[in-house]
């Protein structure tokens, strides 16, 4: 097969919205995303830090919500039969890989092959809530408000619940709220009210929240609200006090986004680099746990929190150079090569 060094068109994507049109503003609010998460699979490298636990909770605690968010927003279906299309390459990219990641980094089993490798269960999350959508009545969908309440009801009461990870059924119903908000605000020009945030107001609570979680929550208080993990516990104020903090995280989470999209608004030079965002969060795994957790384990290169930042930078622009190559993309998605040797 002759491979040809060349960029990859966006409506090839498979994160390329589904008969809409790329804005610059939410490609560089993806990119910006992206590097956070890559930042935060590496951070955990670092020796013990009360800098190290702000980052993972702060990243992990907003990031994934505001990516969810966006891909709900994404999620219009203009042409039922592209919007299937589109849940089966999604699917598809999470099978080729989850098989990958178990082979190299797991123990091959049935409970590993069902769990979604470290991070694919936001792919196999959004195939959930893209059919979701396919499937119920539109009838149902047009209550709006009722809609969301459910979502956040569900949201809440999951906790309560001890589904799992396997299947990604936990942070699927945790999450849900996230993306039915980004579904419902499709048609709300989003970036004209958060300009109305002076820059300056937006970073000095950005801070805040950093000194937050800096000085304040730590341990595992991101896991809880997150959804990794359900709210019992032996001790029922233990439970109770993981279900309250669940309950404010939801709203602080909506308010934190609103900040970052602010910050990002200001300066969109990235977006260029928007396109290559699922490319990046895909393959980002055999660098940071193929090469740089094994190597900073064994100490043959430096796990300070300037060189980890570092790598995070190093691993992305070198991935986003890496989505130029067509053949990779093949690789997320085989079915396109058969197509092509079809036709």
């Amino acid at each position: 097969m002759h491979v040809r060094n060349v960029e990859v068109k966006m409506s090839e994507m498979p994160n390329a919205s589904v008969g809409a049109k790329r804005d610059p503003f939410w490609d560089a609010l993806k990119f910006a995303l992206i590097f956070s998460v890559v930042y935060v699979h590496i951070v955990p490298m670092a020796d013990y830090s009360r800098y190290k636990l702000a980052v993972f909770n702060i990243i992990v605690g907003a990031s994934m919500p505001l990516f969810i968010f966006i891909s709900g927003r994404f999620s219009q279906i203009r042409d039922r039969k592209r919007y299937m299309r589109s849940i089966w390459r999604f699917l598809e990219t999470f099978l080729v890989f989850q098989i990958l990641y178990v082979v190299l980094f797991e123990e091959v089993s049935w409970l590993n092959l069902i769990t979604p490798n470290y991070h694919l269960w936001y792919l196999l999350s959004l195939v959930f809530w893209r059919l979701m959508l396919y499937y119920l009545p539109e009838r149902w969908l047009a209550h709006r408000g009722l809609v969301l309440v459910a979502c956040f009801v569900i949201s809440l009461s999951a906790g309560f619940i001890n589904v799992g990870e396997p299947l990604s059924l936990q942070r699927t119903l945790t999450h849900l709220p996230f993306f039915m908000l980004g579904y419902y605000t499709a048609g709300i020009d989003v970036r004209k009210y958060v300009d109305k945030i002076p820059l300056f107001v937006a970073l000095a609570a950005l801070f805040a929240v950093f000194c937050l979680f800096l000085f304040v929550l730590q341990e595992t208080y991101s896991y809880v609200i997150y959804g990794s993990i359900p709210y019992w516990t032996d001790s029922l104020s233990e439970t109770f006090y993981r279900f309250l903090c669940r309950c404010i995280f939801l709203p602080s989470t909506i308010l934190v986004a609103l900040l970052v999209m602010r910050v990002v608004s200001a300066y969109t030079g990235y977006a260029r680099w928007g396109g290559a965002t699922l490319f990046v969060y895909i393959w980002h795994p055999l660098l940071t746990r193929g090469i740089l957790e094994p190597a900073t384990a064994h100490g043959l290169i430096p796990k300070s929190d300037l060189a980890l930042f570092i790598y995070a930078v190093v691993v992305t622009a070198l991935l986003v150079f890496l989505s130029r190559f067509r053949v990779l993309h093949l690789l997320m998605n085989p079915s396109d090569w058969i197509r092509q040797r079809a036709s």
